[in-house]
């Protein structure tokens, strides 16, 4: 959610600067490892990684505490005081196919000029 809406948001930020948040493109790249697939002519799946620290530390005695640490962004934890702990860290990586929201002016625009070319076509062949 937090890759597609930051997408979102910043369009129309980076159309006022000049530039293009994710355009629409007729021929993606497909000479590195993140193309996945198309959605159709101009809206393209791409593979996220993730790669995500999990560590889990545990201390024991008189006041027991276990806490989890997904990446020091999310900890969640129940008090209390000890006098021994051990620890366990375990590295997890994926990937998420993602299409996101395509520039909305580059999309008309150039669904338009396909449109347009495709009749070019059909009237020279007498369809």
């Amino acid at each position: 959610m937090q890759i597609a809406t930051g997408v979102k948001d910043a369009q129309s930020d980076v159309r006022a600067l000049g530039g293009i948040v994710n355009p629409a493109t007729q021929n993606p790249s497909k000479s590195g490892n993140s193309y996945f697939s198309s959605i159709d002519d101009l809206h393209h799946v791409f593979l996220v990684d993730f790669d995500v620290a999990v560590t889990v530390a545990e201390n024991t005695g008189t006041n027991a505490q276990a806490k989890l640490n997904v990446a020091t962004i999310l900890s969640l934890g129940a008090g209390g005081q000890s006098a021994n702990s051990s620890a366990a860290t375990n590295r997890l990586t994926f990937k998420v196919p993602l299409a996101l929201p395509l520039d909305e002016p580059s999309h008309t625009k150039l669904s338009g000029e396909i449109a347009a070319g495709r009749a070019r076509v059909r009237d020279a062949l007498g369809y």
